[in-house]
């Protein structure tokens, strides 16, 4: 499992570098992409495929694998060492969620205008504490 997330990590860090991707967001969108194919890799089945797009406002992030079971947020124990990587996914994006019948789990980072909830000064009501 580690070396497809670190594969994935450099793999993104040289995109967005190539991108000129600012830092912040890039940050973020390395770390998002590691909790997705870390959750395709546990809990998916077959190959695990990364796609990324981006424009002027957002980069888009896709995790695809063959299983047909939607990725779902769970709670965290306190000692309990899963749990956490959609809550992470949640608060470092704009917006996340599952397509494909399931099988792709994606998000949605911003790059320029706005900020994900936790990297706001001030918080919605609606959104998840981070």
């Amino acid at each position: 499992m580690d070396v497809h997330v670190a594969e994935a990590r450099r793999t993104t860090a040289t995109v967005l570098k190539q991108w000129s991707l600012p830092e912040v967001p890039a940050e973020d969108a390395r770390l998002v992409v590691s909790e997705l194919v870390s959750n395709a890799i546990i809990h998916g089945s077959g190959d695990v495929r990364l796609r990324l797009r981006h424009d002027d406002r957002e980069l888009r992030i896709r995790v695809t694998d063959d299983s047909t079971a939607p990725a779902r947020r769970r709670r965290a124990s306190a000692a309990g060492l899963g749990g956490r990587g959609l809550h992470l996914v949640a608060c470092l994006s704009l917006r996340w969620g599952v397509a494909d019948g399931g099988r792709t789990t994606y998000a949605v980072i911003p790059t320029l205008t706005e900020a994900p909830p936790c990297r706001r000064t001030t918080q919605s009501r609606t959104e998840p504490t981070c």
